[in-house]
């Protein structure tokens, strides 16, 4: 028993070690290891030396230690394993279910969100787009989050690749009343739409990040709200963008936290 008790010791010091190196998103030296763990060096050393021979570590020319391979080798197999739509959907679901209203999982493909994902509310209202619907960019929520995520020269190249078309008399059809918006999107890390895409109906979308941080889907919900501004929407933003965060962490997405 005490055996089994060190070799799970020793396991859990080993992946303390790739989480720093992780984090630190640099090599580290077995010093700086050492104190940051408050073990001593040869501990560390022992431990670095055994993730070294499997290319879990590697040694650079420095002497510092980072992350190896072998890691990557590790993430391929799994994401290879991976469909974001089954990882999603029980976030999506819980989302459906403190919310009430209908939930959705997009993805870009150059100038259109595609739905990937859908749960519908529980009233049973057929607000949210099917699974496969394409839909503009500039006029919905998750669109906003898309365009968000890009450069502002990349954004007027994009809007410029299709006509703006007033869906509504609230869709903004001016690339320069788009740009003021995704500023918005950009401070405060979540969109709305606000009758835009469809009369009647709100929506808000906030970014799903892989593990490096792009923003690859937005999750969102839509329902017949009062306006965007009521206390009620609100509330389904901030449970929106923990569903968003908490996909993007099934994804890999660490966020770099900056003292």
């Amino acid at each position: 028993m005490p055996q089994e008790n060190k070799l799970v010791q020793s396991v859990a010091k080993a992946l303390r070690l790739l989480d720093l190196m992780m984090e630190a998103r640099q090599p580290l030296s077995i010093t700086t290891l050492s104190e940051m763990t408050g073990w001593p060096k040869s501990t560390v050393h022992g431990l670095i030396s055994t993730l070294r021979e499997s290319s879990v570590v590697e040694q650079h020319g420095d002497g510092r230690y980072g992350l190896g391979v072998r890691l990557f080798e590790y993430g391929c197999a799994v994401s290879s394993g991976w469909s974001v739509s089954d990882l999603a959907k029980p976030h999506l679901q819980h989302l459906a279910n403190v919310t009430g209203e209908s939930v959705f999982l997009s993805v870009l493909d150059r100038t259109e969100a595609i739905t990937i994902e859908q749960v519908q509310s529980r009233a049973g209202l057929r607000v949210v787009s099917e699974v496969g619907t394409r839909l503009p960019l500039h006029c919905t929520s998750q669109g906003k989050v898309f365009l968000a995520a890009m450069s502002d020269a990349v954004v007027r190249r994009v809007l410029s690749r299709r006509t703006l078309e007033p869906y509504t008399p609230n869709t903004m059809v001016t690339q320069e009343a788009i740009m003021q918006a995704l500023g918005a999107v950009r401070r405060q890390g979540w969109a709305v739409e606000d009758g835009e895409y469809k009369f009647g109906l709100c929506s808000c979308s906030a970014p799903v990040r892989d593990s490096s941080g792009a923003v690859r889907y937005a999750v969102g919900i839509v329902g017949m709200f009062d306006n965007a501004r009521s206390p009620d929407f609100a509330r389904d933003i901030e449970l929106t963008r923990g569903a968003a965060a908490q996909i993007s962490t099934a994804l890999g997405y660490r966020e770099q936290l900056h003292p």
